[in-house]
């Protein structure tokens, strides 16, 4: 059995009265590291600094530092001059690529962040990936993260919390590309309670606004589908990356279907 990589945690006493630096130390260790803290490893009546000293300067008793990053610490004395030491102890002693780490769980005031981890891996407990990013910067590999799939397409729902026949916005634009001639539609059978009609104007921006206009809409129209089972919006104008179409609605379609009106992509979204 391979041994582990072990990792030395630095952290406010305060921050850790609920328990949350045994929480991170309980799932770093669960993610595959071996993990010291001062309560765990240093040994009562033997001077603080030289053990501190051993664990980062020694290969065989680390393979990286993480500060439990916080207000707390960042404004205790005793972190700063754990931090100071150890960062001084590990450029010189391990070299520069020795794995220096800080975790923050909450933002903090950026003028409490020492210079020394501006520089180095930031890692926020918010992020999933926490906890991988950790054991990869200590095996000094890339972090085996799961790429998220892009849609080729940008959707964002508006809505308005006045009364009236737009009570929903629906943007769609291309991520790149063009779609010309533009169609959207929605069930046929549901056409009446959705009331759907066409907007053209600038990307990201609320159409349900009164001070957001929309440009005319060349060509447009409405139609049933071939096989009457659709209900179909389209417009001459072109949806682009920065030009979106807002499907303006009383009520959300079940499915929305659009892209190029007889042509290619047509994308199929279900609310």
């Amino acid at each position: 059995m391979s041994q582990k990589n072990s990792i030395w945690i630095t952290y406010a006493r305060n921050d850790n009265v609920d328990g949350d630096v045994d929480f991170i130390a309980q799932e770093l260790s669960r993610a595959g590291l071996e993990v010291k803290l001062d309560r765990w490893n240093l040994t009562a009546g033997k001077h603080l600094w030289k053990q501190i000293d051993s664990f980062i300067q020694d290969p065989s008793k680390s393979d990286g530092w993480l500060l439990y990053a916080t207000q707390a610490s960042l404004g205790s004395q005793a972190c700063k001059e754990e931090f100071a030491y150890a960062l001084d102890r590990a450029l010189h002693t391990r070299g520069g690529d020795f794995p220096v780490i800080a975790l923050f769980p909450a933002p903090v005031d950026t003028n409490l962040i020492p210079a020394g981890i501006k520089t180095r891996l930031f890692v926020s407990v918010t992020d999933p990936d926490w906890k991988e990013r950790i054991v990869a910067g200590v095996e000094r590999r890339q972090p085996d993260i799961a790429k998220p799939q892009v849609e080729p397409y940008a959707l964002k729902i508006y809505k308005s919390s006045r009364d009236g026949n737009n009570r929903y916005a629906i943007e769609v634009r291309p991520r790149g590309g063009t779609w010309v001639p533009f169609f959207a539609a929605i069930p046929l059978n549901e056409k009446d309670n959705v009331s759907p009609r066409l907007h053209h104007g600038p990307a990201k921006r609320n159409p349900l606004e009164a001070e957001v206009l929309g440009t005319f809409l060349s060509n447009g129209g409405s139609k049933r589908s071939n096989d009457g089972r659709l209900w179909i919006e389209f417009a001459g104008n072109e949806a682009t990356p920065t030009q979106s179409y807002y499907i303006l609605c009383k009520k959300l379609p079940s499915i929305l279907i659009f892209g190029v009106d007889a042509g290619s992509p047509e994308y199929q979204v279900r609310f």
